[in-house]
């Protein structure tokens, strides 16, 4: 299981860097328009998205269905709403609405156009909240797939 593995350490580095880029912004205040005249601020933001979206996107596509091969479960060729109802159903993954919407969110944050400046600021803060929620997620994969027998490297 070594690909399984890999992807947590992938996923520990995606975490690490979006809580610190996360905590960055949020040591400014409230978020404004000013805040993205800013340099140097817009590119902790950008890393910020960056880390959220990569995050997501490694749990969906690596992490979700490598936990279900891990139990033994084929799922090649399944369509990832399906994975996502499995995992649900096994109580991995608490709701397979929740990460629809934060797939949404990201998709938001992905493409919203700078000079939509309103709605780029509520994104963000909207992200910033739910970037503690998709760390939960992906705390719960990893206890999980270690309490059924993955022993991590760290261990």
């Amino acid at each position: 299981m070594k690909d399984i593995k890999l992807v947590l350490q992938e996923l520990e580095k995606h975490k690490e860097r979006l809580l610190y880029s996360k905590e960055k912004i949020k040591s400014w205040g409230e978020l404004s328009e000013d805040t993205l005249k800013d340099v140097e601020k817009v590119e902790t933001i950008d890393s910020f998205i960056f880390r959220f979206s990569k995050m997501q996107d490694s749990m969906g596509e690596k992490l979700f269905p490598l936990t279900l091969e891990f139990l033994g479960e084929e799922v090649r060729n399944k369509p990832f709403i399906d994975i996502l109802n499995r995992l649900e159903k096994l109580e991995i993954l608490e709701s397979a609405e929740e990460w629809k919407r934060l797939r949404e969110l990201r998709n938001l944050l992905t493409h919203t156009y700078p000079w939509e400046t309103k709605e780029v600021i509520e994104n963000i803060v909207i992200a910033l909240s739910y970037s503690e929620r998709l760390i939960e997620i992906y705390e719960r994969f990893k206890n999980y797939l270690r309490a059924h027998g993955l022993k991590l490297d760290q261990e």
